[in-house]
């Protein structure tokens, strides 16, 4: 018997036919999507876009080319069943029978997908399983809007080639020749291991995978149709589908008290308009405009800060930093982050709108909701900065961020100058020190937005930590603020150092005495502690509550600004039209923020907070909680024993009852109706 000397065998190089063949069948019908933006992606965009485009759609269609090889790379790598593949042509037969009905099923979704284009001008998506409703109205709108004749001859004579060669491929196949189980082991991993990271989609520091959301780096929507492949983007936007959608007849019902609270100049109850204008003056016409610096703190729940009462006679100064700078700001001891986890909050921050979208995933990381308006874009002639110690892949934040807010610089991991810390990027000593120097930088007025991630497991305090104190708390503390353990407890104390070391830099700036800051927590804590009250708990309130600071020096110095404390209820929503207000530039907002320090607001104060479950809500009014979970209750916030109050109160309980849920309706629609402006 001959020898076989073979560098790649047989197994391999058939994979590789079958992918590079399969490939380019994929990377063609791409080059006809790119010929049909051309018109609108080629003068509107960079080059560096499109290309880059076009770069994320060749992995797409690598990782859907990797997925459907899979079964047949199984074949081929496991000896038995190669031997069977060469040897049983009804075995053959039959893999060439699936290959072909895979391949039409593909195809099909590719017509499919240039049909929906021509009509919708997006990517296919879940909403064509809306037309299985009424599949004869389906039929007949088909039948009568494409050449239906045509595109089944075309359908069949595709599958037809691509069935002829990939059966061709196999039948040329020979059976790999006994290699010793060592020399085939190593062949195998080496296939399997490319394979998957070619599925994978991509190799880099933070190890997130290939997502739809990298389509979307532009605030184009062209480019990210270009880059979009319509099989993933099909399977992608069904799972988000399965969320609960907005009840517009309910919303409806709900508008005019929500539009009288939001002071909407034009109410429409058919049209459901929310928009409000607010005048001023451009930057641009400005002597010195006012820069803005949003700073979102980790999990700073207010039980746990300095501010949290002393129930217990255990008293802890656990944030002196954040506490010395309460003294000059304006302090709002009862903002709220309106629903958890921190991808919500900075949903919730950036459009002003609750991410009460619990059903189908958070609103970032949804498809048909990646397009909104954001108010950062009001911000005519500044720089705009989002900066953040880790990778912005996370929850899709960098597409939901660079698909709205144009010209944003996006500085995160890979970005920096200092090592990451741990698994959350750099320590938030080391963020705040490098987003100083950025600002600083900055050519321009600026509006920026600083997240950090420090005050998360597993707790770590950087060996560069600007003469940072590990403490060693007794029990009783732990226990009074809610911490799981001193480990827990030292590094929100290291959040707070680091936002004191952020102020000794910024004070020495050129730009610090014009600028204004708002200092919150992205969510609380759901562990429970005994500085808090039963009522307070009974809303599970400090899984919600932080404290929230506006920090402007130099509109205090001008009396533009009084510190002190504001009482008043409110959230994350009110942030950019405070903060816009104070700059004096005009915007437009069609959220459910308010301008805090319009008077206008202090008459109906409440804040809605959702839950765990679509059907969870919450209204905080007046010293009152209201929440409605399986069964619905109302508790006084500070009562010092928990009474139920929704029977004995009925008239406050049927008016928070309603404003709980007409929030909740109002922030469901605005999620699927808050398109950016023309």
């Amino acid at each position: 018997m001959k020898k076989n000397n073979t560098v790649i065998p047989p197994f391999l190089r058939t994979i590789g036919v079958l992918f590079l063949g399969t490939l380019l069948v994929l990377v063609l019908a791409r080059g006809a999507m790119l010929g049909l933006l051309w018109p609108e992606v080629i003068p509107n965009n960079p080059a560096s876009d499109v290309l880059k485009a076009l770069y994320i759609g060749v992995k797409f269609d690598i990782r859907l080319t990797v997925l459907g090889l899979i079964p047949v790379a199984l074949i081929l790598g496991i000896p038995p069943l190669e031997r069977l593949l060469t040897q049983s042509r009804p075995f053959r037969r039959l893999i060439d029978l699936l290959y072909m009905l895979a391949f039409a099923a593909m195809a099909l979704v590719y017509i499919i997908d240039f049909g929906w284009f021509f009509y919708m001008h997006t990517r296919v998506d879940a909403t064509l399983f809306e037309l299985t409703g009424d599949p004869e109205i389906a039929r007949s709108m088909i039948w009568e809007s494409y050449p239906v004749v045509w595109i089944a001859l075309g359908l069949a004579a595709a599958t037809a080639l691509y069935a002829l060669f990939f059966s061709k491929t196999l039948a040329r196949h020979q059976a790999t020749p006994r290699l010793g189980w060592k020399r085939r082991t190593g062949w195998s991993v080496f296939t399997f291991v490319a394979l998957f990271l070619l599925g994978y989609g991509q190799i880099s520091a933070n190890l997130f995978p290939l997502r739809w959301s990298n389509a979307f780096f532009s605030v184009d929507k062209n480019i990210a149709i270009l880059a979009l492949n319509p099989v993933q983007n099909l399977y992608d936007t069904a799972k988000a589908a399965q969320g609960v959608p907005p009840n517009v007849e309910a919303t409806r019902e709900s508008y005019p008290r929500v539009a009288s609270w939001l002071r909407v100049p034009n109410p429409d109850p058919e049209k459901l308009n929310f928009l409000r204008t607010v005048p001023g003056t451009p930057a641009a016409e400005q002597a010195k405009p006012l820069n803005v610096v949003v700073i979102i703190m980790e999990s700073l729940t207010w039980p746990r800060t300095s501010f949290s009462p002393n129930l217990t006679g255990t008293p802890e100064d656990t944030t002196p930093n954040l506490a010395a700078l309460a003294k000059d700001s304006l302090y709002y001891p009862l903002f709220f982050a309106p629903t958890r986890t921190t991808a919500r909050a900075i949903f919730t921050t950036m459009t002003g709108i609750p991410d009460v979208n619990r059903s189908g995933g958070t609103s970032s990381r949804n498809q048909a909701l990646v397009d909104q308006n954001l108010m950062m874009n009001e911000f005519k002639g500044y720089a705009k900065y989002y900066m953040i110690g880790g990778s912005a892949s996370w929850a899709n934040i960098r597409g939901f961020l660079s698909h709205n807010v144009e010209g944003l610089h996006l500085l995160e991991e890979g970005s920096w100058k200092a090592p990451n810390t741990d698994v959350w990027g750099l320590s938030d000593l080391d963020l705040f020190r490098e987003a100083a120097d950025a600002l600083t930088a900055s050519p321009k007025p600026f509006v920026a937005v600083i997240q950090t991630a420090g005050f998360h497991r597993p707790y770590t305090i950087p060996e560069d930590n600007a003469g940072f104190e590990i403490k060693h708390p007794s029990e009783a503390i732990i226990k009074n603020y809610g911490f799981t353990g001193a480990d827990e407890y030292n590094s929100l104390r290291f959040s707070d150092h680091a936002l004191g070391e952020f102020f000794k830099i910024a004070r020495k700036q050129p730009w610090f005495q014009n600028t204004v800051f708002a200092i919150f927590g992205d969510h609380g804590l759901n562990d429970t502690s005994l500085n808090m009250p039963p009522g307070y708990l009974g809303c599970r309130l400090q899984s919600n509550h932080t404290p929230m600071l506006i920090y402007a020096p130099g509109l205090v110095a001008e009396g533009k600004l009084t510190p002190g404390v504001d009482p008043r209820p409110c959230g994350q929503p009110d942030i950019f039209p405070t903060l816009a207000s104070l700059a004096g530039i005009p915007y437009r907002y069609n959220a459910l923020g308010r301008n805090l320090l319009d008077p206008d607001t202090k008459r109906d104060e409440m804040q809605f907070l959702g839950g765990d479950s679509e059907s969870t809500v919450r209204l905080v009014k007046n010293g009152y909680c209201y929440i409605r979970e399986n069964g619905e209750h109302l508790y006084k916030m500070d009562a010092p024993v928990l009474e139920d109050l929704i029977d004995s109160d009925p008239e406050r309980a049927d008016h928070m009852r309603r404003y709980a849920q007409d929030f909740y309706n109002v922030s469901k629609y605005l999620l699927f109706n808050n398109k950016k402006f023309d």
